[in-house]
């Protein structure tokens, strides 16, 4: 089947909040987030070890592996974790006070594709980069263990499976409850031994598509690439009111205002009909207005497409994403930087869009902020 209950390594250490770790691919740019967090762990048993941080991706790629490997294997060896069988219902209380659920679950890895076409039941929704991909491989196909970051979405929104769960949660056994490190709120899990779950999963299919990947994209697809038949990721609601989605804008550098017109050109061209809606782009000083689709992942898509053209035939231009209106003025401030509003991803469209068109450009968008993204905890032997 797709989703399957999975047999899970629950922590079993004394200090749970030094465990629990952010997932490797936030505060890149911010390498003082991670020497902070490892003086906090110090020498005690933590998920740091088994993760390589991107921070550190370049510098540490050709001795991670093998370190990461022998830490996972001295951690069962010491008797670090007892195993559970069956879905674990987590409830991630943010810093802001937010409640989020999920459940943890195991996937069928020949269900899911991350190509851009793809009539798979489990699908990617960025386009993946690639290049990105044999670090990850490389880190993972030497581990025993796995501990899991990516985020799949069902599309229930009736919230008739987690939050059925959680309204009952007193009748399961309390796994852990624990605050977490570096500002991350707090996590509470709960075992969940019913297999009739997988079913009620199941039953949420619609044409072919059950789910998406909401976050860890490429950390699913070296899964799939190391060889992997199941992995273990969490699963959460899209309608749930705990899930925001925010739009990652874009910052050209070594551009002009020719690039606004062109594209602007390319968008009037591509429709029969005036456009519906309008974003805005900045450069010098000067706003812009745009006409895009009512549809703001069509929007997001023809734009990054047209970019990426544009850039074939303008290589001096450099293009980022920038997370913020006011932080995406600032930047577009030097370097002649053409700034381009994306609206937000609306989340009722995003399973509508996958089934469509496939997957959306990179960096379509952003599911909260970095510090609300999932931690490390649980675990599971690879399979």
């Amino acid at each position: 089947m797709a989703i399957t209950k999975p047999s899970v390594l629950i922590p079993n250490v004394a200090q749970p909040s030094k465990w629990a770790v952010i997932a490797c691919d936030q505060f890149t740019g911010q390498p003082e987030y991670w020497d902070e967090l490892t003086a906090f762990v110090g020498d005690a048993p933590s998920a740091l070890r088994f993760v390589l941080p991107e921070v550190w991706l370049e510098e540490r790629l050709a001795v991670a592996p093998a370190g990461i490997a022998s830490a996972m294997t001295a951690a069962v060896v010491a008797g670090h974790f007892d195993s559970r069988d069956g879905f674990v219902l987590v409830e991630r209380t943010l810093a802001s006070g937010v409640r989020r659920l999920g459940l943890i679950a195991a996937i069928d890895l020949a269900e899911y594709e991350f190509t851009e076409q793809s009539n798979s039941r489990i699908r990617a929704t960025e386009k993946t980069v690639v290049e990105r991909l044999p670090a990850r491989v490389k880190v993972r196909e030497s581990a025993p263990l796995e501990t899991p970051h990516v985020i799949v979405f069902i599309n229930d929104p009736a919230a008739g499976v987690i939050e059925q769960l959680y309204a009952n949660r007193e009748n399961y056994q309390l796994l852990y409850d624990f605050s977490l490190n570096m500002g991350g709120g707090k996590l509470r899990g709960w075992l969940i031994p019913d297999d009739e779950i997988a079913a009620d999963l199941l039953a949420l299919e619609k044409d072919g598509l059950l789910a998406v990947v909401g976050d860890g994209n490429h950390s699913l697809a070296a899964a799939k690439l190391t060889g992997d038949t199941k992995t273990i990721v969490e699963i959460e609601n899209i309608h749930s009111d705990a899930i925001d989605f925010e739009p990652i804008h874009r910052v050209i550098y070594n551009a002009d205002d020719a690039l606004i017109f062109a594209l602007k050109h390319f968008l009037d061209a591509g429709s029969d009909t005036a456009l519906p809606a309008k974003t805005k782009a900045y450069y010098n000083g000067n706003t812009f207005e745009l006409p895009i689709p009512a549809n703001p992942a069509d929007a997001i898509a023809d734009i990054q497409g047209f970019l990426d053209d544009y850039q074939e035939s303008h290589p001096e231009i450099e293009i980022d994403y920038i997370h913020g209106d006011g932080h995406l003025i600032s930047v577009a401030n030097r370097n002649n930087g053409v700034a381009i509003f994306l609206p937000p991803i609306a989340k009722a469209g995003l399973f509508e869009y996958v089934a469509r068109r496939g997957v959306l450009p990179r960096k379509s968008f952003s599911v909260g902020e970095p510090q609300d993204k999932r931690y490390y905890y649980e675990a599971a032997a690879r399979q």
